[in-house]
């Protein structure tokens, strides 16, 4: 897991508005301190704290930008994701593009550290439903007292509530499985390659024997924890493998056992294809 200092946000959480402000204006905010950043796009700052450093933290967490700090002046550059997302939905409103920035904000290595925890250990471990009780004891089991929740709550309180993956009221915490939709079909494989690449980088040598970046088997594939972000159980997983195959975007080898999956396109051009499937 990606360690990272727990409380980047300053308690705050990710905003549409900002992330999409600051993603629209990454041009207007190179090599620049945080208050010409916070000019040019509208975010608030102030002296010592304010919303313009969680914002492209979180910018980067879901994976729209890479970002680099050096004497106190920022520089950006939009990644693939991030350009098409700005050309195709600048204002961040499409549920394709929200999934996509869920899926990449919590990745096991380079997601934020509790987001990735919690769909990828926590909520598999409870089935998907769980007390606020049970998931603070385990918030702290991982990461010791005192971490702050709000943001993460307020994550799919607010900015991915329309996505419905994540229920959160008085009675607990719901994970709950998106539905399968045949026009996500390039977000589905560029989110399994995303996962499959990091994971064959980071994980022990162990875990990704026989392994390669052309193909895995199934077991291969429960590591890589694909089918967690969606709230998906095994067989909803499947499911999402054969609307790949179908598209010859990977392919299936159902006579092996384990069964295999082989990569039949490139990751590059799935971001291209994210916006062509829907009306």
């Amino acid at each position: 897991m990606n360690k990272t200092n727990l409380n980047f946000h300053l308690t705050f959480r990710p905003e549409r508005q900002y992330i999409s402000s600051l993603l629209g204006s990454i041009d207007s905010c190179n090599d620049a301190y945080i208050q010409e950043i916070s000019a040019a796009t509208g975010i608030p700052t102030g002296k010592s704290s304010g919303k313009v450093e969680p914002t492209i933290r979180y910018a980067e967490y879901m994976g729209l930008l890479k970002q680099q700090k050096a004497e106190g002046k920022y520089t950006f550059e939009r990644t693939p994701l991030g350009q098409c997302a700005a050309n195709e939905d600048p204002g961040l409103l499409e549920k394709l593009t929200l999934l996509v920035m869920h899926t990449m904000l919590v990745r096991p290595y380079f997601g934020a550290e509790l987001w990735a925890h919690a769909f990828h250990n926590i909520f598999p471990k409870y089935r998907n439903v769980l007390t606020k009780k049970q998931f603070e004891k385990e918030i702290e089991i991982q990461f010791g007292p005192n971490v702050k929740l709000a943001p993460f709550y307020g994550t799919y309180q607010d900015i991915f509530s329309t996505l419905s993956v994540l229920s959160i009221d008085d009675e607990g915490l719901q994970v709950k499985p998106c539905k399968m939709n045949d026009d996500y079909v390039y977000l589905y494989t560029f989110v399994l390659f995303t996962y499959w690449d990091e994971w064959l980088q980071n994980a022990e040598h162990s875990e990704t024997s026989m392994a390669s970046l052309t193909e895995i088997t199934s077991n291969h594939l429960a590591a890589i924890g694909f089918r967690c972000p969606f709230g998906w159980n095994e067989k909803e997983e499947y499911s999402a493998l054969e609307l790949m195959a179908d598209k010859h975007l990977i392919a299936l080898n159902r006579q092996m056992i384990p069964f295999t999956i082989r990569r039949n396109t490139e990751k590059d051009t799935l971001v291209e294809l994210f916006y062509s499937e829907l009306c």
